[in-house]
């Protein structure tokens, strides 16, 4: 089944491992146009994962969800993940940027999960492990580019 793609919010999770210039890339090459519909919004992760998550339903309010997330705010996904689905909503996929995996639960991952990593980085072995998908990226604006790329 396809989903339109207006039904989708790209939620974008930043944090203080965020690179600066993440969001206004994401920005740029995330646009939304009449031919582009998808919204894209920032949420500042906070230290309690329920505020995060708070934060994310009083932002959205598409039923469908991608989530990209940096370092350590990956650690919130399995919270954020039950949050969604009580609240009805689907996460479809997970786009993670050097992410720091916490333990995977039943809540999480229940959608396609791409990690990227910079390109001749250390990979870790848990990562391939999960049958996550790994991708390597040479610069911020190629990283951006695959997050676009995800949506055509």
């Amino acid at each position: 089944m396809l989903i339109p793609m207006n039904d989708v919010t790209l939620v974008h999770l930043v944090s203080d491992e965020t690179p600066p210039d993440l969001s206004d890339l994401l920005t740029k090459t995330h646009p939304v146009t009449r031919t582009h519909p998808t919204n894209c919004i920032e949420i500042q992760v906070d230290l309690d994962p329920a505020r995060t998550c708070q934060a994310i339903a009083k932002a959205t309010t598409t039923k469908n969800l991608v989530v990209i997330a940096t370092g350590s705010a990956c650690n919130q996904l399995p919270a954020i993940a039950l949050a969604q689905r009580a609240a009805g909503r689907a996460i479809l996929g997970y786009q993670l940027l050097q992410p720091a995996l916490p333990p995977f639960t039943d809540s999480w991952p229940l959608a396609p999960i791409t990690a990227y990593f910079p390109t001749g980085s250390t990979i870790p072995r848990e990562v391939g492990l999960r049958g996550i998908t790994i991708k390597e990226f040479t610069c911020l604006p190629e990283f951006a580019q695959f997050i676009e790329n995800y949506f055509l």
